[in-house]
C-alpha cells in the first residue's frame, strides 16, 4: 500500500504560512542587501511562492516593506517593554537603571542591525517607514517616562522630564549611528557594544546630573 498523503492545512493556516514565508524571504534580502534589492519577483523567488500570492497579502512592494517593518517593530516593542519594566528597576540605583536602558537599546539595534539599517536608509525616501521609526522611538520614550518620573528627585537637571526625553533621543541617535552605520568604529574610537553602552550611559548621567553611585 502507498503512503497516505499528509493532511493539508486549513486554508486560513496555509494563507498565514504563505504570508510568513514571504516576509521571511523579504527579511533575508533586506537585511543583507537593503530595501531596493527586495523586489516582489526576488522575494517570491526566494520564498518559493508566486507573485499572485504576494499581491494577495501585500498591495505592492511598499506594503510588503511596511508589513516587514511592523513585524520587526512588534518584536522590538516586546523587548523594550521587558527591558524597561519599572518593577525590574524599582530597587536599583538610577544609574544602574539608565545603564540597563542603554544596553537594551544597543542590543536591540545589534540584533536587527541589517533590517534596521535598511529601514533607516529607506525612511529618508519613504515617509511611511519614517513614521513607523518615530513610533518605535516614542514607545521607548513612553516606557522610560514613568520609570524616571518616580525618580525625579535623583535627577539634578532643572527640567527632569524634558531632559530625560531629550537625553534618550540623543542616545538613541548615537546608538543608531554607532551600531547601524559604524560611525564610531574607526581609529581610536572602536568601542565594543559593552563599551559603547557604558560611555553613552556616562554621557546621559552627566547630562541629567545623576550620581553614578
Amino acid at each position: 500500500m502507498g503512503r497516505a498523503a499528509p493532511p493539508r492545512l486549513p486554508r486560513q493556516a496555509r494563507s498565514r504560512a504563505t504570508r510568513e514565508r514571504i516576509l521571511d524571504a523579504a527579511e533575508t534580502i533586506v537585511a543583507a542587501r537593503g530595501c531596493e534589492a527586495a523586489g516582489v519577483a526576488q522575494v517570491v523567488d526566494r520564498a518559493g511562492s508566486s507573485v499572485g500570492a504576494c499581491y494577495a497579502h501585500f498591495r505592492d512592494k511598499q506594503g510588503l516593506l511596511l508589513a516587514l517593518q511592523a513585524r520587526v517593530h512588534t518584536e522590538a516593542v516586546a523587548g523594550l517593554d521587558a527591558s524597561l519594566d519599572a518593577a525590574r528597576w524599582a530597587e536599583q540605583p538610577l544609574a544602574s537603571c539608565l545603564h540597563g536602558v542603554v544596553q537594551a537599546l544597543v542590543q536591540l539595534h545589534r540584533n536587527r542591525r541589517g533590517l534596521l539599517r535598511a529601514f533607516a536608509t529607506e525612511a529618508q525616501r519613504d515617509p511611511s517607514l519614517q513614521a513607523r521609526r518615530e513610533q518605535l522611538f516614542q514607545h521607548g520614550a513612553n516606557c522610560l517616562a514613568p520609570l524616571l518620573r518616580c525618580r525625579a528627585r535623583e535627577i539634578g537637571h532643572q527640567h527632569p522630564e524634558r531632559a530625560a526625553a531629550f537625553g534618550l533621543a540623543v542616545v538613541w541617535s548615537a546608538v543608531e549611528a554607532a551600531v547601524l552605520f559604524d560611525r564610531l568604529r574607526s581609529g581610536a574610537l572602536a568601542p565594543s557594544d559593552d563599551d559603547l553602552a557604558a560611555e553613552l550611559t556616562r554621557l546621559l548621567l552627566a547630562y541629567l546630573r545623576v550620581d553614578e553611585g
